[in-house]
């Protein structure tokens, strides 16, 4: 089984979804800091690695990237000045050495069909956030599920011969 890496256009995200791009007009902030929530939580939930690239010009948020240093697989980069999110993600999937593995998330039509000429899979922004959707829903009935079938006490989870052989410890005690 394939382990995909993404690759999201932060801010080509955050304009095109349908879902994002209302916030992102009343507060810019908010949207990126919910699109990171999303991805940190597929990261988390799936052990799936994520990038995410944002046109930086030379900035660096250190409140916002040391909010996420905690997240395993989560990377979150802003591009240096020279440079635009595209460019810097184009370069990412040029190095990689197996490209089947890497899913770039942008609507951005030029850079969709050079990382797909590279070999890489491509995803619009509404479609990856819906696969963010799924992967939550599908833990919580996950964990729901075991909540519900698996018992509480450790007795009960236990075969027949080490809860025979911790009842011979517990009388010798």
């Amino acid at each position: 089984m394939a382990h995909f890496r993404y690759y999201i256009d932060g801010y080509n995200v955050l304009h095109k979804s349908r879902l994002l791009r209302p916030l992102a007009m009343q507060d810019f902030e908010s949207a990126r800091e919910g699109l990171i929530d999303k991805v940190a939580t597929l990261c988390m939930a799936t052990g799936r690695h994520a990038t995410i690239v944002f046109d930086g010009q030379g900035r660096h948020l250190p409140e916002v990237m040391a909010h996420y240093r905690g997240v395993p697989h989560l990377k979150v980069l802003y591009s240096p000045s020279m440079h635009t999110a595209d460019t810097i993600i184009e370069r990412i999937v040029y190095k990689l050495p197996n490209r089947l593995e890497a899913v770039v998330v942008s609507n951005d039509r030029g850079l969709r069909d050079a990382c797909r000429f590279m070999g890489a899979l491509v995803m619009e922004a509404d479609h990856f956030l819906e696969t963010v959707r799924e992967s939550r829903r599908d833990i919580s009935q996950s964990l729901a599920h075991r909540r519900r079938s698996s018992p509480n006490h450790l007795e009960k989870r236990l075969d027949a011969d080490a809860l025979g052989y911790l009842q011979r410890l517990k009388k010798k005690l």
